[in-house]
């Protein structure tokens, strides 16, 4: 039933792009305070948003509110027409990259096991991978530009060409939604361009819709359709011309802002 809902969700519509996420009026509670409030925005499919925000903003807990891994407080999240509870017996639906993960870089995983991992909601519990299995993680694998490595321990790759077996681990389902979290972090600024061109290629390629979280200002400008701003609160939802140049984006990171954003990068140049 929840797959024929799936299947009706990406049948039904009149050649606009359709609504894939939907949160409204979302707040979540954390021990003995909210630590989001009030959040409302909307995202067609093919979209790609961008979320910033200071530490402890709560852009990983929106997030975790949209897999529905949190349990919102108050309000609604609709991901593919579904809440997340619903939606949870069809997370292939959705790839997730965390913002770290966690592995003993000695332990001998390959990279082909390590996207592999990506196939459990697909394959089942105590089950092997079937010959389909295989192939697409074969095809993952060689879409991030890591075919060759597949025999690789991941604890050996560079720390990009990690990123792009966990990115590749995120695609390998029936993935329409890419939910990334801080994917870029730790990398320099080679590398951050080399994952940006890669993930942008796969959006067009796979027609997906992303939803990036990041503390790097500038390069959410250059690459989003959209950017929300949220403190907590959502303090802007537009595109990044519009939010780079809005007074409330220094309100909203206070003093942080100027060292993120860079001498000039204020003026709102996307």
């Amino acid at each position: 039933m929840r797959e024929c809902r799936v299947k009706d969700f990406f049948a039904a519509g009149n050649g606009s792009p359709r609504l894939v996420i939907d949160v409204e009026d979302l707040w979540v509670r954390r021990d003995s305070h909210y630590v989001l409030e009030g959040i409302t925005f909307s995202l067609r499919e093919g979209t790609f948003l961008g979320v910033i925000g200071p530490n402890g903003a709560g852009k990983t807990t929106l997030v975790k509110a949209m897999l529905g891994l949190i349990k919102p407080s108050r309000g609604r999240i609709t991901v593919l027409g579904m809440s997340p509870g619903e939606l949870k017996h069809e997370l292939h639906h959705i790839g997730y990259m965390p913002q770290q993960v966690l592995f003993d870089p000695y332990f001998p995983v390959s990279v082909y096991d390590v996207v592999m991992m990506g196939r459990t909601c697909c394959i089942g519990t105590f089950r092997l991978p079937r010959r389909g299995d295989r192939e697409v993680v074969q095809e993952s694998i060689a879409a991030v530009g890591l075919q060759g490595m597949e025999g690789k321990p991941i604890g050996e790759l560079s720390g990009g060409q990690q990123k792009r077996a966990f990115l590749a681990r995120a695609i390998c389902l029936e993935t329409s939604i890419l939910l990334l979290d801080e994917p870029t972090a730790g990398l320099d600024m080679d590398s951050q361009e080399n994952f940006m061109d890669l993930l942008m290629r796969l959006k067009e390629e796979k027609g997906l819709t992303v939803v990036f979280v990041s503390h790097d200002v500038n390069i959410l400008a250059r690459f989003a359709d959209e950017m929300v701003c949220i403190n907590r609160t959502m303090h802007l939802h537009g595109r990044p011309r519009e939010v780079l140049g809005s007074e409330r984006l220094k309100e909203a990171y206070r003093c942080e802002f100027d060292f993120l954003a860079g001498k000039g990068t204020g003026g709102g140049e996307a």
